[in-house]
């Protein structure tokens, strides 16, 4: 199950549900040179986090070894949103997609009609053919 969580949050780093946080400036804040004034709005944009080289090496890789060692600083893991706002249904929905995986893998295979299909990256990794394919029980 402890690989299993890996591969639940690389699926969440790669392919988050929230595209975009949005939020307001509480105070006058500089960000990388910039002045951000008080109560702009701001939009955090996830994907961009999440596929940042600077924090995740080869981020177009789908690689769940890469949670063995790595400790995400805060604000750069949000597939649940961040702060006050996140999801509060967060560990249920990460409990349900390890029930679903756990008997999906043990029941079925799935066989990708088009590997290698090309990849969409913005605003978020989509597969262009939308990952068609094909659902075998195996038992």
């Amino acid at each position: 199950m402890k690989y299993l969580s890996k591969v639940i949050d690389e699926t969440l780093r790669i392919r988050t549900n929230t595209f975009a946080l949005f939020r307001e400036a509480k105070q006058d804040t500089e960000l990388n040179g910039y002045l951000i004034p008080k109560g702009w709005k701001v939009l955090v944009w996830t994907s961009a986090v999440h596929m940042d080289p600077e924090i995740y090496s080869n981020p177009k890789e789908f690689n769940p070894s890469r949670w063995d060692d790595l400790r995400p600083k805060a604000g750069s893991f949000q597939p649940f949103g961040a702060g006050s706002r996140s999801c509060p249904g967060a560990d249920l929905a990460k409990i349900e997609i390890s029930i679903f995986l756990h008997y999906f893998l043990f029941n079925y295979k799935l066989e990708q009609l088009n590997p290698g299909g090309p990849v969409n990256y913005l605003p978020s990794p989509d597969p262009v053919d939308q990952f068609r394919a094909k659902i075998i029980k195996l038992h």
